[in-house]
């Protein structure tokens, strides 16, 4: 027995621990748990630029694992063969999307989309066809076109705004804006003044006023307007009568209002006193005679 375990031995073992040890830290370092239980498939793409070993793959942006090996695919010549290890947990339905995803910085990751509709899933060491993925890059290098038509209309806008900025106009504008503003805050100044100094004269009075019109209509309130109206009402009862009988001929003053005879007559005798009195004023003599001794 002492025989079996010599020095040569001895260091023979020594070198296999260290070298399973240094694989165990090398994937470590990768992101790989090598102590964990895990499901490995190979991925295949067209293009795997950006992608590394160590590359995480995701799940709805959950890390599920991690790319262990990469190389390219020499039995068709076209592509590159990714290989992954997932979660022991983690099954893949077929029919699920994998892609590559970049970011703006150039970082890489593998996406999985399950398939929810089916329960036929993928084996550990299966092959799983990969798609095209959003690349951030090209999708911004398709966008520049309108990019650059955008940044064309902010620099037009710019340079409207920078006329309008350096327009005099608009500095005399501000100016006479700045001077209403002022005069506005001295129209305030006067107004707050006028407030405090006339408006307690002013509420003073009003209650006077007020005061004035409570005793007036305390006063009217000891009148005998229904007497006075009363009165008023007789007078209007009179007056009404008064225009009754001069519109009737039963009485003198009816008469000589109604009368067209009488009217007549007497339109007659005025004609009549007018020509005595034009005769006297043209034959004088004729009437008046005056001796002188």
């Amino acid at each position: 027995m002492k025989k079996f375990w010599t020095k040569e031995v001895k260091i023979g073992i020594s070198a296999i621990i260290c070298i399973v040890l240094m694989f165990i830290v090398i994937q470590f370092l990768k992101g790989i748990d090598v102590t964990t239980p895990a499901n490995y498939y190979t991925l295949k793409f067209d293009n795997v630029s950006d992608v590394m070993v160590s590359t995480p793959v995701c799940v709805d942006g959950y890390k599920v694992g991690v790319v262990h090996d990469m190389q390219y695919d020499y039995t068709s010549n076209n592509g590159a063969l990714v290989m992954i290890n997932l979660d022991k947990e983690l099954r893949i339905p077929h029919g699920s999307i994998v892609s590559i995803s970049k970011t703006i910085m150039g970082n890489a990751s593998i996406n999985i989309n399950l398939n929810p509709y089916v329960s036929e899933y993928y084996i550990s060491g299966d092959t799983i066809i990969g798609s095209a993925g959003s690349d951030l890059m090209g999708s911004l290098g398709n966008m520049m076109p309108q990019i650059n038509a955008i940044v064309m209309k902010i620099d037009s806008v710019l340079g409207g705004v920078n006329t309008i900025v350096n327009d005099p106009s608009l500095l005399a504008s501000i100016q006479r804006l700045d001077g209403i503003t002022t005069d506005l805050q001295n129209m305030t100044s006067n107004l707050d003044k006028t407030m405090r100094n006339d408006l307690p004269q002013i509420v003073e009075n009003v209650i006077t006023i007020t005061n004035n019109v409570d005793t007036l209509t305390a006063t009217l309130n000891t009148l005998p307007i229904e007497a006075t109206l009363a009165q008023v009402t007789a007078l209007l009862n009179n007056v009404e009568q008064a225009t009754k009988q001069l519109n009737h001929t039963d009485n003198t003053a009816g008469s000589l209002l109604n009368d067209k005879e009488l009217y007549d007559h007497l339109n007659k005798t005025v004609n009549s006193l007018d020509s005595l009195l034009v005769d006297i004023r043209l034959n004088p003599k004729r009437y008046i005679n005056i001796k002188v001794f």
